[in-house]
C-alpha cells in the first residue's frame, strides 16, 4: 500500500477578504501524477501558493511526507520541498544548466564551484532519462522542451517528493509533450508524486492516474482513470463545453481575403496559406522555434528573405494595422493600457478608420452608445483594473472589431484561460468571423482551436 505524499482535509483560505478555497480536500499518494482541472481559475494561484509557503488558513489541515505542516491554529509559513513548473520557466537566463540545478539548491554550501564536479554529477540523470544535453549550456539556449526537462531534474535533484505542473503544454509540440509524460511517469515510478494542473481533460487521460475536478476553490469530483471519459466530462460541465462549427463548404468560400505567398526566413520555408472573408484557418507549429519565427514574420518584426502577404490580391508591407490586426497572446496582459480609460482602450486605434475620434467627443460617445448594448454600461466608468477577464477579454476583441480589419491573428488565444473563460473566447472568435472578418489562428498546442477551424495547417520544421 502506497504511503501519501501530500493530504489536505478541509481546507479554506481567505485572501484580501476573497475566500480562495472552500472546504478542498485532496490527497495525492506517493508516485502517483495526480490531474487537476479547474472548471474555473478561482482559488488556483491560492492553492499553489499555499502549498508552498504554508500561507495562512481559516479552516483545516494540510499533511506534506506525512508530518502536518500547515493548520488553522498555527501557520508557521515555512516553505515546503515542492517543486513548481510552469509554461514560464522560472530558470534563471544567465546561468548554465547545472548552475540551475545544483547551484541554486538552499543545500549548496560550495564557495569555490568546479564546473566539471558539477558536470560529473548531472551525467548520471541525464543518462537514466535518454536526453542528450550539456551541462554548460546557458539556459537562454535552450528550446521550450528543454527547459522543462531541466525544471523536472531540477526538482528531483532537490528532493522535492511533489512538483507542481502548470500549464506546461502551451509552448510544446505534441511529440515534445509525449516525451515529458514518459519523464514524469519515469520519476513517477522511482516514487516521485506531481500534481498536473491542466485545462484539458484528453491531456490529462494520457499521463494521470486520477483527475480532480475543481470548481469555485473546491473539489467537486475526483476520476479514477477508468472514469476519464469525454462523455461524462461533458455531462458534468454542461454548459462550459463549446460546440462545433459548421464546415465552410467549397461551395460557399469566397476568393481569399489574404494570402501568405512562399514565406521563408530561417526555419520557415516557402510557407503559403490563404483565407476568405468569414472563414477560420488554424496554423499549428509543432516546433517553437517556428512558430516564433512565424509570429515575428507575420507581425512584422522581422522581414522575410522571401514572400509576401497580399489582401485583396495586392502585396501589403508585413506589419500589423489598417487590414490587419494581431491579437497578441494574454492579450489582457499585453494589449491593454490600465493608465487609460475603458473608452480611451476601446477607441484606441480607431483613429486609422475615424481620425477625428480623438478631436470630438461627440464621436466617442457615439461608439460608447453603439456598444452599450453589447459591453454593458456599467464597465465605461470602471477602470482597466477592476474589469473581470470576462470584461477585459470583450474589450480587446470589441476594439478589435470596431478598426474593422479584413483579417485578424490571433495568438494562442485560449493560452492560459480556464473552462469558462475558454467558452467566451470562443464565442468572440465566432464574432469576427460572423462579421466577416477572416481569422488566422497561431498555436503550438492544437487543443480547443479546432473546433473553430474551417482548415488546418500544420507546420513542420523546413
Amino acid at each position: 500500500m502506497r504511503s501519501e505524499v501530500l493530504r489536505m482535509e478541509r481546507v479554506s483560505c481567505q485572501e484580501q477578504g476573497v475566500i480562495e478555497l472552500d472546504d478542498f480536500n485532496l490527497n495525492i499518494l506517493s508516485g502517483e501524477i495526480m490531474g487537476l482541472l479547474p472548471i474555473n481559475n478561482h482559488g488556483l494561484t491560492a492553492l499553489l501558493r499555499l502549498l508552498q509557503y504554508n500561507t495562512p488558513l481559516r479552516y483545516g489541515y494540510v499533511n506534506y511526507r506525512e508530518e502536518q505542516v500547515n493548520t488553522w491554529r498555527d501557520s508557521k509559513q515555512r516553505h515546503n520541498r515542492i517543486g513548481l513548473i510552469q509554461s514560464e520557466s522560472c530558470l534563471v537566463e544567465g546561468l548554465t544548466v547545472s548552475d540551475n540545478i545544483f547551484v541554486l539548491r538552499p543545500e549548496f554550501h560550495t564557495w569555490l564551484l568546479r564546473p566539471s564536479a558539477l558536470r560529473k554529477q548531472l551525467l548520471p540523470f541525464l543518462e537514466s532519462i535518454g536526453v542528450h544535453l550539456s551541462a554548460d549550456t546557458h539556459v537562454d539556449e535552450l528550446t521550450g522542451f528543454e527547459k522543462v526537462v531541466v525544471d523536472v531534474l531540477k526538482s528531483v535533484v532537490a528532493g522535492c517528493k511533489l512538483t507542481l505542473l502548470r500549464d506546461i503544454s502551451a509552448n510544446l509540440g505534441e511529440a515534445e509533450l509525449k516525451k515529458i509524460h514518459r519523464l514524469l511517469k519515469y520519476y513517477a515510478d522511482q516514487g516521485f508524486s506531481f500534481l498536473y494542473i491542466d485545462f484539458h481533460l484528453k491531456e490529462l487521460k494520457q499521463v494521470c492516474d486520477r483527475v480532480a475536478l475543481m470548481s469555485d476553490g473546491r473539489i467537486v469530483k475526483i476520476l479514477q482513470s477508468d472514469e476519464i471519459t469525454e462523455e461524462f466530462f461533458k455531462n458534468y460541465t454542461g454548459a462550459f463545453q463549446a460546440g462545433q462549427r459548421a464546415d465552410l463548404s467549397t461551395e460557399n468560400r469566397r476568393s481569399a481575403v489574404l494570402e501568405a505567398v512562399g514565406l521563408t526566413g530561417i526555419l520557415v520555408n516557402n510557407l503559403s496559406f490563404a483565407v476568405a472573408p468569414g472563414e477560420c484557418v488554424v496554423l499549428q507549429s509543432a516546433d517553437i522555434q517556428v512558430f516564433e519565427e512565424l509570429l515575428a514574420i507575420l507581425s512584422g518584426e522581422l522581414a522575410p528573405q522571401r514572400g509576401e502577404i497580399r489582401v485583396d490580391g495586392r502585396a501589403v508591407p508585413l506589419r500589423i494595422g489598417g487590414d490587419i490586426a494581431m491579437i497578441q497572446e494574454l492579450p489582457t496582459e499585453t494589449m491593454l493600457f490600465r493608465e487609460m480609460s475603458y473608452l480611451d482602450n476601446l477607441c484606441f486605434l480607431v483613429d486609422r478608420r475615424l481620425p477625428e475620434v480623438w478631436r470630438d467627443k461627440r464621436v466617442r460617445n457615439g461608439i460608447k452608445y453603439e456598444y452599450e448594448a453589447l459591453l454593458g454600461s456599467d464597465v465605461f466608468d470602471k477602470r482597466v483594473d477592476a474589469l473581470s477577464e470576462i470584461q477585459k477579454y470583450e474589450l480587446v476583441y470589441t476594439r478589435v472589431a470596431i478598426q474593422k480589419p479584413k483579417a485578424v491573428f490571433c495568438v494562442q488565444p485560449f493560452r492560459r484561460a480556464d473552462m469558462e473563460l475558454r467558452v467566451h473566447i470562443y464565442g468572440l472568435i465566432k464574432r469576427l468571423l460572423e462579421r466577416g472578418i477572416a481569422v488566422v489562428i497561431l498555436v503550438v498546442n492544437l487543443e480547443d482551436s479546432l473546433s473553430l477551424a474551417d482548415r488546418l495547417v500544420r507546420i513542420q520544421k523546413d
